[in-house]
C-alpha cells in the first residue's frame, strides 16, 4: 500500500470515527430532551388519574368508565395488579395493547419502537394507604417525534456518508500536493542512482518552512559531505597510487639496470642493490603508514583508560630528543594533567607533531600545556620554515604535501598529520595550525579532560 493511500485510509477512518462519536452524541441530547417532555407529559397525566380515589380501590377497577374519561387517540391506558394481570384497560390504538403488562415498585418509563413508529410506555405505582396494591400504566403514539428522530437520523446519516466522500476526494488532491516534495525527492535519488552524479534538490524544495525543507537541506548538506568524501577518496586513491609507482617504478628500473649491465660491474650492481633496498624500505614504511591510517577509521581503535597527560607528553619528547639530538621544552603550568584517553594513540599523536616540528626547524621546539576548565590545551610551537597561508585549510588532508621534492628528502609521505588528526578527533578534540612562512609554526590541540 502506498504512502499516499494509507494518507487517505487513515484520514478518512479518523474523519469517520469524529463523525460517528459527535453525532452518536448529538443524537443521544436530541432523543433525550425532547423524549423528556414527553415523558414529563405523560407522567402529570398519570398524577392526574390518580387523583380520583377510585383508582386506589380494587373494588371499582371493573367499572366500564373509570378510566374513558381520561383517554385521547392515539393512546392507551390500563390498570395492573400485583399479580400482573390487566384489571381495566382501555385503547385508542390496538397496538399499544400488544406490550405485555409490567408491574414495578417505582415510576418508570420506555420507549419501544415497532417498525418505524416509536410507542411511550409509563409505570406509576398505585398504593392504598402504604400498600401498593397495582400499576398504572399509560401509553401513547409518538408520531411526530418519530418522525423528526427519524428526518433526524437521515440527515446525520446523508451528513456522514457526504462528508466521507468530500473528504476522499479532498484527500487525493491534498496527498498529491503534499507528497510532491517527497516525490521530487525520490526522482533525485533516482537520478542520483542511475547516473551515479551527485545531484541536490532545488532552492524551491530546501526554501519551504517546513519539515519537509529541512529534510531538503539536509539532504543537500548530506550529499555535500558525499561528494567531498568521494572527492577526497578518490584524490587519496589517485596519490597512494602515485606515492607506490614511485618506488616501484625506481625498483623496476635498477633492477632491469642490473640485468642489462650490472652483472660484471661492481659500481653499478652496488649502486642499484642499495637504490632497490631502499625504495624497498620506502614502500614498506608507506604500506605500513597506509595500514595504520586504515585502522584509525576502525570504531575500536582506541583502548580508553586513566592517562596521566604529563607524564606522556615528558616520555615522547625525550624520545625525540634522543633520537634526533634536538632540544624539546616542555612548558606546563600544572604538574599533573590527568585525562581519559588511549596512551599509546596519545604519544603516537606527540610524536608526528614534533617529528614536524624537528624537520621543517632547526632552533629548540617548545611543548605549551595549558588545563582549563573541562579541556586542555597541547601546543607544539617551532620557529621554522613555516608556510604559506593558502596550504592551511589542506594540511590535515591525505597526501598533502607543501614540497614534494623536499618532503622526499625528509622521508615523509604526507599521512602523519591525517593520522594525527584522527587520533585527536576520537578523543573528542580539536586540532588546528596557525603558520606564517619564515616564521614558524603553532599546532595546537584541545582535549577534553
Amino acid at each position: 500500500m502506498s504512502l499516499r493511500v494509507r494518507l487517505i485510509v487513515l484520514s478518512t477512518a479518523w474523519l469517520i470515527f469524529i463523525l460517528v462519536l459527535f453525532n452518536t452524541l448529538l443524537y443521544w441530547l436530541i432523543v433525550n430532551i425532547t423524549a423528556k417532555s414527553e415523558k414529563e407529559l405523560l407522567f402529570g397525566k398519570a398524577q392526574s388519574i390518580l387523583e380520583n380515589r377510585k383508582i386506589h380501590d380494587p373494588g371499582y377497577w371493573g367499572a366500564s368508565d373509570l378510566l374513558e374519561d381520561f383517554l385521547v387517540s392515539d393512546e392507551m391506558i390500563r390498570i395492573i395488579d400485583m399479580d400482573g394481570l390487566i384489571r381495566q384497560e382501555v385503547e385508542s390504538n390496538e397496538i399499544l395493547g400488544v406490550q405485555q403488562p409490567h408491574v414495578t415498585t417505582r415510576e418508570s418509563y420506555a420507549i419501544k419502537r415497532i417498525e418505524k413508529t416509536r410507542y411511550l410506555y409509563v409505570q406509576v405505582p398505585i398504593f392504598a394507604g402504604n400498600e401498593q396494591i397495582g400499576v398504572l400504566e399509560i401509553a401513547r403514539v409518538l408520531t411526530k417525534w418519530s418522525l423528526y428522530i427519524n428526518v433526524l437520523t437521515s440527515a446525520l446519516v446523508l451528513m456522514t456518508i457526504g462528508a466521507v466522500t468530500i473528504s476522499v476526494i479532498g484527500s487525493l488532491f491534498y496527498t498529491r500536493f503534499l507528497l510532491q516534495p517527497l516525490r521530487q525527492l525520490n526522482n533525485t535519488m533516482q537520478l542520483i542512482q542511475q547516473s551515479g552524479t551527485f545531484r541536490k534538490l532545488d532552492r524551491e524544495f530546501t526554501a519551504r518552512t517546513d519539515e519537509l525543507g529541512k529534510l531538503g537541506i539536509t539532504f543537500n548538506e548530506m550529499i555535500s559531505r558525499l561528494e567531498e568524501l568521494v572527492q577526497k577518496q578518490k584524490r587519496f586513491v589517485a596519490d597512494a597510487s602515485h606515492e607506490l609507482r614511485t618506488p616501484l617504478t625506481i625498483i623496476e628500473s635498477y633492477a632491469n639496470m642490473l640485468k642489462r649491465w650490472g652483472g660484471g660491474d661492481p659500481e653499478i650492481r652496488k649502486e642499484a642493490i642499495e637504490a632497490i633496498l631502499g625504495e624497498s624500505n620506502r614502500l614498506k614504511g608507506l604500506v605500513g603508514t597506509l595500514m595504520q591510517l586504515a585502522e584509525s577509521e576502525q570504531e575500536d581503535w582506541l583502548q580508553f583508560a586513566p592517562v596521566e597527560l604529563m607524564a606522556v607528553i615528558r616520555s615522547a619528547a625525550s624520545a625525540m630528543e634522543l633520537a634526533f639530538d634536538r632540544t624539546i621544552r616542555v612548558e606546563s603550568e600544572a604538574d599533573s594533567v590527568p585525562i581519559a584517553g588511549d596512551p599509546e594513540k596519545l604519544k603516537q599523536l606527540l610524536l608526528i607533531l614534533l617529528d614536524n616540528a624537528i624537520k621543517y626547524s632547526s632552533k629548540p621546539v617548545r611543548i605549551r600545556v595549558v588545563p582549563g576548565d573541562g579541556t586542555v590545551r597541547i601546543q607544539v610551537i617551532d620557529q621554522g620554515i613555516g608556510l604559506e597561508e593558502n596550504m592551511l585549510p589542506f594540511i590535515f588532508d591525505r597526501f598533502f604535501r607543501t614540497d614534494r621534492a623536499r618532503t622526499r628528502q625528509t622521508g615523509g609521505f604526507g599521512l602523519g598529520l591525517a593520522i594525527a588528526k584522527s587520533i585527536v578527533e576520537r578523543h573528542g578534540g580539536t586540532i588546528r595550525m596557525a603558520s606564517r612562512s619564515g616564521r614558524g609554526t603553532i599546532v595546537t590541540v584541545s582535549l577534553p579532560s
